[in-house]
């Protein structure tokens, strides 16, 4: 589980890089918001390719965290927008629907880098 879990890791970090800058292309947010997410995936990038190459999970176990944490307030701050119908921009709800896949691996990852199986 902890080498599927640096599999994944691995494909979710790069997709993440891509995910933000399409995201924020043209409009981009403050710094503070759209850094975070680089650095979880690179994070996330270090620890799938440490895990695979040393086995040591514990800082894709970070990763998988600290990226969980991300996604949880963002999901969370777009379905407030949603419900809430303030300012609600084309695509929100897909955008919404997205982060939410996203929060959901980012949870199964941190769990599968936390088992001692490394099969």
């Amino acid at each position: 589980m902890i080498r599927r879990s640096a599999f994944i890791a691995l494909a979710f970090g790069v997709f993440l890089v891509i995910f933000e800058i399409a995201g924020n292309w043209g409009n981009w947010r403050p710094w503070p918001f759209w850094l975070v997410s680089f650095i979880a995936s690179g994070a996330l990038i270090l620890g799938g390719l440490r895990t695979l190459n040393r086995g040591s999970s514990r800082l894709l176990s970070a990763a998988w965290g600290a990226a969980a944490g991300i996604f949880w307030m963002s999901y969370f701050t777009h379905v407030e927008t949603l419900v809430e119908g303030i300012d609600v921009a084309k695509g929100e709800g897909t955008f919404t629907l997205v982060t939410g896949l996203l929060l959901v691996v980012a949870i199964a990852g941190l769990f599968m880098s936390l088992t001692r199986r490394t099969i």
